[in-house]
Order: structure tokens, then sequence, then C-alpha cells
């Protein structure tokens, strides 16, 4: 059946064929309407033979266009391989054996993902652990300039306890707290 001669109810139509209500398929198509009378009238062109045979024809044609299945689709990519496969359009007919076969899961995509598994050390060459010493020597902060006129520093640092008795956190929360009266000083 062709389009309607009115293009209000051919819009009509394929608004009611896209799944909209009679009440909104009348307002889309252009028609005005007060309160219920978009439903009453939406109704009305529904039962004209003309209207119901053209919505009838559009949602056959929806229903043909989604009626693709995996058979369907083998059945088409089969065909297009026959196909290249006479005309000796061998890399045609490879393309649809790889297509046939991903579609039916016989082939997967995969993609390769690589992390860091661990954080880069301070030094990357360093593997052994530091002593107390050492870890003293390179991050312990260092005593502040002599105030003026004194020649004594503004802060005395603390005394270093036994090396086997401080334990690196200790250490740490004493480098914080010397932090902290150094920068309170100034």
């Amino acid at each position: 059946m062709p389009m309607l001669r009115n293009p209000r109810h051919e819009r009509f139509a394929q608004a009611l064929a896209k799944g909209l209500s009679g009440k909104a398929a009348y307002v889309e198509a252009g028609f005005r309407a007060r309160d219920h009378a978009a439903e009453v009238e939406g109704s009305k062109l529904l039962r004209k033979p003309e209207v119901s045979a053209r919505i009838a024809e559009l949602q056959a044609r929806q229903v043909r266009r989604l009626d693709v299945t995996v058979e369907t689709i083998c059945q088409e990519l089969e065909a297009a391989r026959a196909g290249a496969m006479a005309a000796r359009q061998y890399s045609a007919a490879t393309a649809a054996s790889l297509g046939k076969a991903k579609l039916l899961g016989l082939i997967t995509d995969k993609a390769e993902i690589e992390t860091t598994v661990r954080r880069p050390m301070r030094d990357p060459g360093a593997v052994r652990q530091m002593s107390l010493q050492e870890w003293e020597e390179r991050f312990k902060p260092k005593a502040s300039a002599p105030q003026q006129g004194n020649d004594k520093p503004a802060t005395k640092p603390e005394k270093a306890e036994p090396e086997d008795a401080v334990r690196i956190i200790d250490a740490i929360r004493q480098a914080k707290a010397a932090r902290r009266v150094k920068s309170g000083s100034t």
C-alpha cells in the first residue's frame, strides 16, 4: 500500500507503528486537541480502514527488518563465501569465514592489558635495606641556622637512641617532630 494521501494521517500511522500511544501519535501528527480530544480523535482515526491498513503494513516492515537471527546471518555469510570462492576472491572468502566464526563464538577478540604490579622504589637500583645511620644521614632534618646574636642553634637536635632500639617508624616520627619544631620557630 502506498503512503496515505493525507500527510497527517500518514504521520499518525507512522507514529503508531513506532509504538506511540494513540493520543501521542495524534498530537505528533500535527493535530490540535484539548483535554481528552486527542484520545477520542486518535481512536476515530485508528478505526479508518486505510489508516489501520497502513499501520499494519508499517509494522510488518519492522518485523521483517528485525527478523535477523544468527542462522540467517550465517546463511548470508556462507553465500558470500561461496560467491567469493567462485570468483577467486580468496581474501573476501576468508573474511566471510572469519565473520562466521566470530558470530558463532569460535573466535573471540582479546585485548592484552599490562599493569604495574608494584610502585617503583625511591632508588630504583637499591635492593638492600638502609641502616638507621644511613637513613639519618640521608633524611634527618638539618639543624637550623643560629639566631641573631647567638652562636647556638635555635633548636637542639634530639639524641639518637641506640641503633637496635630505634625502629624506622620511630625515626620517621622523630624527624617529623623536628620539622614541626623547626617550622614553628621561624
